[in-house]
């Protein structure tokens, strides 16, 4: 339950980012609708397989915004991403592990040709963004967190036509929604 507080927190922190005003008083976070079920198949499985490592690059790119040269609306869009990514993925390795099934299916990109690709934003990338000098940092990190938070909607959208699990394709939905609206914000801060 309190991992579901801080999650309902980190959304309606997230929500409130960027609108000019103050972010919304926290609400008590509302009840689940969703059916739980230990019933998963393949879908499921890749989905969180790709999710971690691809939640993990999220966490690298979205901390390098902390020591930065960035306006303080994309500082706390980062923190909030942040804090959301950490959730969801200590969530889907417990899923995981519940499941027994490992944390990453590899990297043998034969792997994820079922799955639309490997949705993964690459170490190099966020190595050239951590390399990148303090007057072009803030639009290389708002292009590259783009990018990466389009392949996250990608693979939530997987999860959403092919996965079984009502907990999985829910947090599937919540990425989805979440992303985009994230994509939105960020293409906002270009202008």
């Amino acid at each position: 339950m309190r991992r579901l507080t801080a999650l309902v927190a980190g959304l309606l922190v997230l929500a409130g980012c960027g609108s000019g005003g103050p972010a919304p008083a926290a609400a008590p976070p509302p009840a689940s609708t969703v059916v739980e079920s230990d019933e998963f198949n393949a879908t499921d499985v890749m989905f969180l397989q790709m999710s971690v490592p691809h939640h993990k690059a999220g966490l690298e790119i979205v901390r390098l915004a902390e020591d930065r040269a960035v306006r303080a609306d994309v500082k706390t869009l980062a923190a909030a991403i942040e804090v959301t990514q950490l959730s969801e993925v200590d969530l889907m390795t417990r899923w995981l592990a519940d499941w027994e099934q490992p944390e990453t299916a590899g990297d043998n990109p034969q792997l994820h040709a079922g799955h639309g690709g490997d949705h993964s934003t690459s170490p190099e990338a966020i190595a050239e963004l951590a390399a990148t000098g303090s007057g072009e940092f803030e639009k290389a990190f708002l292009n590259l967190l783009i990018a990466h938070q389009h392949n996250a909607v990608a693979i939530a959208k997987l999860e959403k036509e092919g996965g079984v699990n009502p907990q999985a394709k829910d947090l599937a939905e919540r990425i989805f929604q979440s992303r985009t609206a994230q994509i939105a914000q960020l293409l906002g801060y270009l202008d």
